[in-house]
Order: structure tokens, then sequence, then C-alpha cells
């Protein structure tokens, strides 16, 4: 299918690329459909273009690439809304809130989204951990230019791993 959107222009989206937020994500639950793209700058950045708002879009990242310690647990009841029971099949990512500045840039932890990546469903994780924050540096090392932040974000890709839990 062809979607026309503001920052991409027209993009040609197969149905099987289509990313279902069965509940949508706090603040636009009208939007359920998504399409996960290469950022043009490339790994380990990605957008999440909705297919029902052409000009909604969103930066996300793994958060294991920056915070290799992130995990949370998923209650049973919202793992039915992802259609597995294996967490092999499941994939987070944190929204990026760009700034002018890239040192300046955060992500929120507290509002995760896990996606199966096999049924392409997922929702938005609300949690309530003191321990997360909805703006955490992207840069905790906090790098002195703007070329050393960018080649840390690329070295820690290599090494990203996510870890989630089902609670009971």
């Amino acid at each position: 299918m062809k979607v026309k959107t503001t920052r991409f222009g027209t993009i040609d989206v197969k149905e099987e690329q289509v990313i279902t937020l069965t509940e949508g994500m706090l603040g636009f639950s009208e939007c359920s459909r998504y399409h996960l793209m290469d950022d043009e700058i490339g790994e380990p950045f990605m957008w999440m273009q909705s297919l029902d708002i052409p000009s909604l879009a969103f930066v996300v990242i793994d958060p294991a690439i920056i915070l290799p310690s992130y995990h949370f647990s998923v209650k049973k009841d919202q793992i039915k809304n992802l259609e597995t029971d294996n967490v092999d099949d499941l994939q987070v990512y944190v929204i990026v809130t760009m700034a002018a500045n890239i040192l300046d840039v955060t992500v929120n932890l507290q509002g995760p989204l896990v996606v199966n990546k096999n049924k392409r469903v997922g929702l938005q994780v609300v949690l309530n951990d003191p321990n997360f924050s909805t703006r955490h540096p992207l840069f905790t090392d906090q790098p002195e230019t703007q070329v050393e932040a960018v080649e840390a974000v690329r070295k820690e890709n290599q090494v990203a791993s996510q870890r989630v839990a089902i609670a009971g």
C-alpha cells in the first residue's frame, strides 16, 4: 500500500510490515497502525511512522543499546495482546526525544513499546518504576563532542540485548 507522510513523502508499506499497537500509544490512542523504518543516519535509530496520521512519527531505539541492564515485567493480561508466551519473540523500543544539541537527547524508559516481531502486534507498557525516567539521557557518559556521541551509540549498538520478563 502507498502511504503519504509529511516527513518521508509517499512510502510503500507491505501489509506484513504493518505493526498494530492494540491500545495505541499514550496521547495517540486513535493511531494503531505503524511502520518501522530505518533512520537516514542509520542504526541504532529507527522511525515509527503512523499509518493513520501522516504527520505522526517517532524516533525509537532499542533501550539495551544505552542501558544494557534495562528490564521490566509484562503482566500476563498484557502478554495476551502480544500473541506469544515466548519473550524471544519480543522486541522492545523506547521513544527518543530529540534536541538541538545531541548531548541533550533523551529516551522515555517509563513507556517502552513491546512488539511481537513475528505477529507484528505491540503495545506500550506504562511502567511505574522510580528507577526509570521519561527523560533518561541518551548519552549517560556525556561524550565531549557530537562525533564522540555518535560513535558511542554505534559501539553500544554492537552489544545490545534486551530482556523482558513475564510477571504473574
